[in-house]
């Protein structure tokens, strides 16, 4: 009996403490268009050079082998079989037969001045094993508006095959200037093409609220040490 009063009341207090958490939270979701490249749905041969294919972005710099690619698609060297999410993603870099810079850049709404947020996202690096070996890829994020934090770089491990076949998620924390903020993917001087998919932006929680959950816990436990001493 002493158990099961102790299971209700942390879920009880659990259950409250989320509610007065997630109001706040929801009222200031910060939103990227397109964070996942999927609005435009390519087929054969799945892979395309056409920016109005990736609404909610803008690219600089060289094109490369394609902007846009798609599991499907697969020539003499190798074959794309995975997306960071879903099923496409886009690239940068100067292509299999030139070193070029290009950028990827979008504009984050919904922020609070002053608040921090952390930026989330994935790389894959194009090279891999086999016809197209090489060592890792490295990508630069910076703020173009709305935010002071600097540059920060990421770099991806060899791919287990050509193509993009190893995502990993990449974080980087960054404070608001702005009620918006344009973000900006790069690379400079690359040959072959960096993989970048699934970009979203969540809020760091503030102490305010991480001290709020942690007195409710607290409370939690003291109700049921009470309870089971009764």
């Amino acid at each position: 009996m002493g158990n099961c009063t102790l299971r209700i009341s942390t879920l009880a207090f659990s259950v409250l403490a989320l509610c007065l958490l997630l109001p706040a939270a929801a009222s200031a979701a910060p939103v990227i268009v397109n964070g996942s490249f999927e609005a435009v749905q390519i087929g054969s041969p799945f892979v395309s050079s056409n920016p109005a294919d990736i609404p909610g972005w803008t690219h600089s710099g060289s094109v490369g082998d394609g902007l846009l690619w798609a599991i499907g698609y697969a020539d003499s060297n190798g074959s794309v079989t995975t997306a960071g999410a879903g099923n496409q993603f886009v690239t940068l870099g100067g292509g299999s037969t030139a070193t070029g810079s290009a950028d990827w850049s979008t504009t984050i709404t919904g922020l609070t001045p002053g608040a921090s947020y952390v930026l989330s996202f994935m790389t894959a690096t194009e090279l891999g094993t086999g016809v197209e070996p090489g060592g890792p890829q490295t990508m630069t994020v910076s703020f173009l508006s709305g935010s002071s934090s600097s540059p920060a770089s990421f770099t991806s491990p060899n791919s287990s095959a050509a193509y993009w076949r190893t995502w990993v998620t990449q974080h980087n924390t960054f404070l608001a200037t702005g009620s918006s903020a344009v973000v900006d993917f790069s690379v400079t001087n690359q040959q072959f093409d960096m993989g970048l998919d699934n970009v979203s932006v969540s809020p760091v929680p503030e102490p305010s609220s991480l001290l709020l959950f942690g007195s409710v816990l607290l409370g939690s436990v003291c109700v049921a040490r009470r309870k089971l001493g009764a």
